[in-house]
């Protein structure tokens, strides 16, 4: 993240407490915050790698950019789930 671009966007503090949160999650349909290291102007997350990208991306690969029925009950349990745990 562009330290620079979030402080002129006043969004430094919101990215911190991202950062926070990530850093106490342990559940399996969350990522996982593996370390935090800032370079130069950059603040980095390494996160475990999620090959299917994010839920957006997939929703924009689907015919008509909709998911079928059972594959859209499958993530909302997921995201249910999550939310239930946060």
């Amino acid at each position: 993240m562009d330290n620079e671009f979030l402080a002129r966007r006043k969004k430094l503090p919101r990215a911190q407490t991202e950062r926070e949160i990530l850093r106490m999650l342990d559940h399996p349909f969350l990522p996982t915050l593996y370390a935090q290291f800032t370079s130069d102007n950059l603040s980095c997350l390494v996160m475990e790698f999620c090959p299917g990208g994010d839920l957006h991306v997939l929703r924009q690969k689907q015919p008509c950019r909709n998911f079928p029925e059972p594959a859209a009950r499958f993530y909302v349990a997921e995201v249910l789930l999550a939310l239930e745990y946060l």
